[in-house]
């Protein structure tokens, strides 16, 4: 898989339809959750792409927040998971933010049933479950 990061202003428009595309296809088809998929956050991250061929299988997106850099809207094609692809994105994405913002915290907002994935990655809970559009969160953090 090839993983690009490429900010929001540089995306060309048929990396954000397929973008936009696969985020849908998962967190409100699949997920069956009817809420605006896209926000304002969209516009001042940096999306991380990985692609076969041309053809995004895997996506995120990464933007400052305070004192800590949020990964945030991991997704997978749905014909492309089980096949180690979140996790080949996952380690891209922590060893670039390690690299280029090593004063930095690292966290994101875990679906409840990926915990174990995202602990086997490093990452720790902090605080309790809590829900976001209807579905169980928790917050976590990373530690290297």
């Amino acid at each position: 898989m090839k993983i690009d990061i490429i900010n929001y202003s540089d995306l060309s428009k048929d990396q954000l339809f397929d973008l936009i595309k696969l985020r849908i296809n998962v967190f409100v088809v699949e997920q069956n959750c009817p809420y605006q998929e896209l926000d304002e956050i969209d516009l001042i991250s940096n999306h991380v792409i990985g692609s076969n061929n041309n053809e995004i299988v895997a996506l995120g997106r990464l933007y400052k927040k305070e004192d800590s850099i949020h990964i945030g809207r991991i997704a997978v094609k749905k014909e492309f998971r089980n096949l180690g692809y979140a996790r080949e994105l996952m380690q891209f994405i922590l060893n670039f933010l390690k690299l280029n913002y090593p004063t930095l915290g690292i966290e994101l907002s875990a679906q409840e049933y990926l915990l174990n994935f995202y602990i086997s990655l490093g990452f720790s809970t902090i605080g309790e479950m809590y829900l976001e559009d209807g579905i169980p969160h928790v917050k976590m953090v990373y530690f290297s």
